[in-house]
């Protein structure tokens, strides 16, 4: 398994330097070039990220990626390359079908230390998020806005399948979770309450604010510009497989919970942490003239927290059903196929 995944990485790089190579003289910006070193940082189930130094000081990104249903969001997004968000996406120079892959060439990046982070580091990333969420916010969980009609829409997924009971009785579950970490042993309460009925659970999420999302706001996909070898302090945002319109807590849970999982350092509590993020968000929010009540809107959060851990374990779960006994897992499969390809929660 390891030689064959050798042989891939020495392909696609053998193909990356021909696209580029064949590519940069088209490309104003970074003509004339030629290719002076090439370094995979990141190859992950399909996907690869170079980072490609060329004569002149010039250095880009090139990320490759399968043009299949997960990543065609991602794909049309930077094909489009849209003037309404060139403020939370990095340069594009071209995106080329070519071999059975899109090669997207991106302008050079510095990903934000992810180290010993503590709230104040959170300041800047969540005020980005709400910069792009006030953007497009909405109270509808209907697409009225044109520029974003391309997105994937939330409701338009979920609307024929919430009253799913079979779905419903795995979710509930796995509620047990939420009583074995201390943390949320308050949440508790109101979690069990609300996903006692499958419509009432739903609904709070189609009811829930929505706006054009990220899908994955994780700290680690949040990069700075590089300029002349110079950082600057804008913010971008790289990985877009999971856009969506959608609830815009959903952005949220990734970015403060998947940094409480790597751990923070910060005197504060996990749960004040927690708090002190989303009355923040709410407060920036406000500076866009978007009221949000809190008390609401943090049920809200847990709810959405809640439904990705959930979903987590019930893909385990399929995992092992998978490994046992086929007709099992396809009969779960169909019940869940809303959350794998809809949602893009499970992975």
């Amino acid at each position: 398994m390891r030689c064959n995944s050798d042989k891939l990485t020495l392909f696609m790089e053998s193909k990356v330097r021909e696209i580029i190579s064949k590519t940069i003289e088209k490309i104003s910006v970074l003509s004339p070039g030629k290719i002076e070193d090439v370094c995979l940082i990141r190859s992950r189930k399909g996907k690869f990220i170079w980072h490609i130094a060329l004569s002149g000081g010039k250095k880009i990104f090139v990320k490759a990626v399968k043009p299949c249903s997960k990543n065609l969001s991602e794909i049309k997004l930077y094909g489009k390359n849209p003037e309404y968000l060139r403020s939370f996406l990095p340069t594009v120079y071209g995106v080329i079908k070519k071999y059975g892959y899109c090669w997207i060439l991106l302008e050079e990046l510095k990903q934000l230390p992810s180290a010993n982070i503590s709230f104040e580091d959170f300041k800047k990333p969540i005020e980005f998020m709400a910069f792009l969420h006030a953007k497009f916010y909405s109270n509808s969980s209907v697409i009225n806005n044109k520029e974003i009609d391309w997105a994937p829409c939330f409701k338009r997924q979920w609307q024929n399948k919430m009253n799913s009971i079979r779905f419903i009785m795995l979710f509930a579950k796995y509620m047990w979770y939420f009583e074995t970490r201390p943390i949320l042993q308050k949440d508790a309460v109101f979690l069990k309450t609300v996903i006692k009925n499958s419509k009432e659970t739903f609904s709070s999420l189609l009811d829930a604010p929505h706006s054009l999302i990220h899908g994955c706001f994780e700290y680690h996909h949040l990069y700075t510009i590089q300029q002349d070898s110079i950082e600057l302090k804008e913010l971008r945002l790289i990985d877009w497989e999971n856009v969506s319109f959608a609830p815009i807590t959903l952005d949220l849970v990734y970015l403060i919970e998947k940094s409480i999982d790597c751990g923070i350092n910060d005197t504060m509590t996990l749960s004040k942490f927690r708090n002190e993020c989303l009355n923040y968000y709410c407060s920036v929010m406000k500076n866009y003239s978007i009221d949000i009540e809190e008390t609401k809107f943090r049920n809200l959060y847990n709810l959405t927290f809640a439904f990705k851990i959930i979903t987590h374990f019930i893909f385990e779960e399929l995992k092992k059903i998978k490994k046992g006994n086929s007709s099992n897992y396809n009969f779960y499969r169909n019940q869940l196929f809303v959350l794998d390809e809809s949602l893009n929660l499970i992975r």
